[in-house]
């Protein structure tokens, strides 16, 4: 099997003057550029580090050409990449060195001091790596500097690659921990390649494309929106961090056609004041995981249309929206061929508009099983199938609605309430700006209705929640009006804007 850097290696042959990376601070990248680069860090890895066929290195830092360059150099010499994020805390960053095994860590200049002291309490953990420093400063003592090991590398880096049959390198990602707040390590097959076929086919996307991606290379979203971009040949446009402010000056700048993210970014992006940039960009399709219900009103507000799916980490695309077919609102669209995508109702597959488990047949995975999680593993995977803990159905025309997840379903006194609709109905209040609804155990019922809500702006306090009850309840049966309203600043998130709500069970009262 050729290796994603055989794939890009294969671009820079045909045109190497092309750009692949264009950077809001860090310059471009040409396909040769890339190319030459990413052989010279695998030579480096592999003979200079002394990092053997099989091992795991980490790449702890923000969006940079740089990352890009050492996925592509480890899967060259048969490494796995362990994808970290960079605002982790030394112990979750300690967690995911040691629980992944990870030889090498290539990390940000001012992350390498905590590196090395993370590296003295993990023997496993030989040497790390830092990036160029913005001002220019030297790596700290112990460290070993990205550019000394790509200009060491010598005139002919690919002579350096090892040989054998040894297929290239897996990509581990940790979960967001959204449910338990421990991430579980995905472990996916390298699958760009055929992700770039299938967008082609889905989202009609060519070499010609430019796209922009905004969401961290650590998320899945990330790393496939800069991967299948390569994979195709065409450009990726991205910042070290996402920022609602630069964000249109930057699509202004460099002209993408399309724009791959997930629904929050979109969500702070409806949040900002209208702008003329909103209408003179270049976009053709704006491609939105989790846009759903907003995708009206991401089309009105920004004049491009927009493409939602459903898909996971683990299982990929699931689902997603035609441009040449009728958007049914709230839906997430059709299964595309071969996706494996299944509604099981008690064990056996759900008739149209009956809501059930959201599957994936396994053969059609890019998954390989949970690192070191037997537990994770055995809930997650049977014999025949992947099961997402997500509760969904498909309509009668084959449509695709999420109903939410099986953890954050309340159940009230044999009632399942789905949190998403009850966070619809808050949110619609106007004292409400954000709303998270999760179950209080409860000896009798089983759980109670709460929620959680950030209050519109310009609001101290909550002056009245029965009024906000009673907002709900002209909306839903009463058994789905919280019975609590707790008034917070800010609802904890991942680094993509999911809510955890582990953490708001957790802070609970007690009565």
């Amino acid at each position: 099997m050729p290796s994603f850097f055989d794939v890009v290696a294969s671009h820079a042959a045909a045109d190497p003057d092309r750009l692949a990376l264009i950077t809001e601070q860090d310059g471009t990248r040409t396909y040769a550029e890339l190319t030459a680069r990413a052989a010279a860090v695998g030579a480096a890895l592999h003979r200079t580090l002394g990092v053997e066929p099989g091992s795991r290195i980490c790449i702890w830092a923000v969006n940079r050409p740089e990352w890009v360059e050492s996925y592509l150099a480890a899967g060259a010499v048969q490494l796995a990449t362990v994808a970290a994020n960079p605002e982790w805390t030394d112990n979750e960053a300690a967690y995911v060195l040691e629980h992944s095994e990870s030889a090498v860590v290539i990390c940000d200049a001012d992350l390498a001091a905590r590196a090395v002291a993370l590296a003295g309490r993990l023997p496993g953990l030989r040497r790390v790596v830092a990036l160029a420093a913005d001002d220019g400063a030297a790596p700290p003592e112990g460290v070993d500097s990205y550019e000394d090991l790509i200009a060491g590398a010598g005139p002919d880096p690919r002579s350096a690659f090892p040989t054998g049959d040894a297929p290239p390198g897996s990509f581990l990602m940790y979960t967001s921990g959204t449910s338990t707040g421990r991430p579980k390590a995905v472990v996916a097959r390298p699958t760009a390649t055929s992700m770039a076929i299938d967008y082609q086919a889905m989202f009609g996307l060519n070499a010609s494309d430019r796209a922009i991606v905004v969401t961290p290379f650590f998320h899945g979203n990330g790393f496939g929106g800069v991967t299948s971009a390569l994979a195709y040949g065409a450009s990726a446009v991205f910042p070290r961090r996402f920022s609602a402010r630069r964000f249109w000056p930057l699509v202004d700048r460099h002209r993408p056609t399309y724009l791959m993210t997930l629904a929050p970014i979109v969500n702070i992006l409806l949040g900002q004041p209208p702008g003329w940039h909103e209408r003179t960009h270049a976009f053709r399709v704006l491609i939105v995981l989790g846009a759903a219900r907003g995708a009206p009103l991401i089309e009105e507000r920004f004049g491009a249309p927009v493409i939602d799916w459903y898909g996971m980490t683990e299982a990929g695309m699931g689902t997603y929206t035609r441009l040449d077919e009728p958007r049914k609102v709230g839906s997430a669209g059709r299964p595309f061929p071969g996706s494996g995508m299944v509604i099981l109702k008690d064990g056996v597959e759900a008739e149209p508009g009956e809501i059930g488990e959201v599957v994936f047949r396994r053969e059609s995975l890019g998954f390989e099983g949970y690192l070191k999680d037997d537990e994770a593993n055995q809930a997650a995977l049977d014999e025949q199938y992947f099961h997402t803990g997500d509760l969904g159905y498909f309509d009668d025309d084959g449509y695709f609605f999420f109903v939410d997840r099986l953890k954050d379903i309340v159940r009230r006194g044999g009632e399942n309430i789905s949190s998403m609709e009850v966070e619809a109905a808050l949110r619609s209040h106007p004292d409400i700006a954000e709303a998270a609804v999760v179950g209080k155990p409860d000896p009798v019922l089983g759980e109670r209705v709460v929620a959680f809500v950030r209050l519109a702006e310009g609001l101290d306090a909550l002056a009245d929640p029965d009024a906000v009850r009673a907002h709900v309840a002209d909306q839903l049966a009463p058994f789905k009006v919280p019975e609590a309203l707790y008034v917070v600043d800010e609802l904890p998130r991942t680094p993509t804007g999911k809510v955890q709500k582990f953490q708001l069970r957790q802070s609970l009262p007690s009565t």
